[in-house]
């Protein structure tokens, strides 16, 4: 018994467990691309975007990275301790020659001491030290850089800004998309049903002898006409989907379902607040913080012309200790200021200078530009959301027109009083005005978010809606 159990517990190891394994992995590898729970609201979306999309994520660790060049300007203000080691071979020592001398004892006949030649170090030397720098006066070039990092700091906090603005604008786009896609598909089934009924009562009409055979074929084509209607309807709705979980940083192939929003609408008329107080839009922000780096570019550059002083404190562990008869190793410690002044260069730190200047001026012709092309893009997405607006009323009207003109040439039908041709007539005109409504709402949602956009409101949480 025990020899086929433990067979069995072989054949279950090395059979099943792989087939678990695989199982396990299939269910966990697909489960980002299951459908949601619940359909997303745009409010929803927004809130996973902002958290995944790759392109906010990026700004904000181009912004960690600026915290990272703040500390390290800050950190030039503060002393450089480095450790030193170091060996080789000198050629010439310092040496010392004496020539013959003569000495004279009293009693004593003069005597000569041949020339000798003494060298005070060793060819061969070592040395292992410590030393200390401190910046006394850099001409500005520290507070410069700390300017210039701080900027550059800001500035991205401004591009995460930024980079939400965009993506908001591009979910907004896309989910009214997608909603749009839905709402096409829906005004396709419902059309089908109301040819395949006209359909049915036309055959009726047919076998009582009251209408041709031949009149059921351009309602057969109406028939087809839908069901095309409804495949493009479906591939657009696969698009949106994939469009729309893309932007959100999901996986493209996320199934997403959104939540109905065919009762949203924006505020109309435009409120007037809308006119007074305009805040900075972020690229405004950002051309500022721009500026005000070149302007710190400038003092880096100034400060590199001056004189650059500084402390060095440095203690020593050697060899030879400069002993005149057998070098041992020593100890020994240097300290002192150090003036550095460079006085030529090909006005190479004067051209640096000449192109600061010329940034900063560059700069600030880019903010007043900026500037213009906002006030265009307000005027532009204001007219623009005050024509989408207008058309949605107007097919709303148009709708409601077309829906009374096709149940009265339906009923029309029914009793002989319209011909099958006024009745397809009426049928395609309810479902191109119901069609263009569908698409106007969503160009009306689009332009609202185009215009809070350009008026530099869309990061504002408390947007004015009906």
């Amino acid at each position: 018994m025990k020899k086929i159990w433990y067979f069995n517990q072989r054949r279950f190891f090395y059979e099943w467990v792989p087939v678990l394994m695989t199982i396990f992995f299939i269910i966990f590898s697909f489960q980002p691309v299951m459908a949601a729970d619940a359909p997303l609201t745009l409010s929803e979306c927004l809130s996973i975007a902002f958290k995944k999309n790759l392109d906010i994520d990026q700004a904000k660790k181009g912004r960690k990275e600026a915290s990272f060049r703040v500390k390290q300007a800050h950190a030039r203000n503060y002393p450089e301790v480095g450790i030193n080691a170091g060996a080789g071979y000198i050629s010439e020592m310092n040496q010392i020659e004496f020539g013959d001398m003569s000495v004279k004892a009293p009693g004593l006949p003069p005597m000569t001491i041949p020339a000798r030649h003494i060298e005070t170090g060793d060819h061969e030397n070592a040395d292992l030290s410590v030393a200390l720098t401190q910046p006394v006066y850099t001409g500005g070039m520290i507070e410069g850089g700390i300017k210039a990092a701080q900027a550059n700091m800001d500035g991205w906090a401004y591009q995460v800004a930024l980079a939400k603005s965009e993506i908001r604008i591009q979910i907004i786009t896309a989910f009214y998309q997608l909603a749009n896609a839905i709402e096409s598909k829906r005004i396709a089934l419902a059309s089908r049903d109301q040819i395949e009924s006209h359909l049915k009562d036309a055959r009726n009409l047919t076998q009582q002898g009251m209408m041709l055979k031949s009149d059921l074929l351009p309602i057969d084509i109406r028939r087809l006409d839908t069901e095309l209607m409804i495949v493009k309807a479906e591939n657009a709705i696969s698009r949106g989907q994939a469009a729309l979980a893309e932007r959100m940083g999901l996986s493209p192939d996320t199934k997403i379902e959104i939540a109905d929003a065919r009762n949203d609408s924006p505020p109309w008329p435009i409120p007037d607040e809308f006119a007074s107080n305009i805040p900075l839009r972020p690229e405004q922000q950002i051309i500022r913080k721009q500026i005000d780096a070149a302007s710190a570019e400038i003092d880096i550059a100034k400060g590199a012309q001056l004189p650059q002083i500084g402390l060095e404190v440095s203690g020593h562990y050697g060899w030879p200790g400069f002993v005149a008869t057998e070098p041992q190793w020593d100890t020994w410690w240097q300290a002192g200021m150090n003036v550095s002044w460079n006085i030529f260069d090909m006005e190479r730190r004067k051209n640096e200078e000449h192109a600061a200047y010329v940034k900063k001026e560059r700069l600030k012709q880019a903010k007043a530009s900026i500037a213009n092309k906002i006030i265009l893009d307000q005027i532009n997405t204001r007219l623009a959301y005050t024509e989408a607006y207008h058309k949605m009323l107007i097919n709303r009207e148009k709708v409601e027109s077309a829906r009374e003109n096709y149940f009265t040439k339906e009923n029309n039908f029914k009793v002989g009083m319209a011909s099958n041709t006024d009745y397809l007539d009426a049928h395609t005109e309810l479902m191109n005005a119901q069609s263009e409504l569908s698409m106007t709402s969503a160009q009306v949602q689009i332009a609202w978010a185009d215009f809070l956009k350009a008026m530099g409101r869309d990061q504002d949480k408390k947007e004015i809606t009906r």
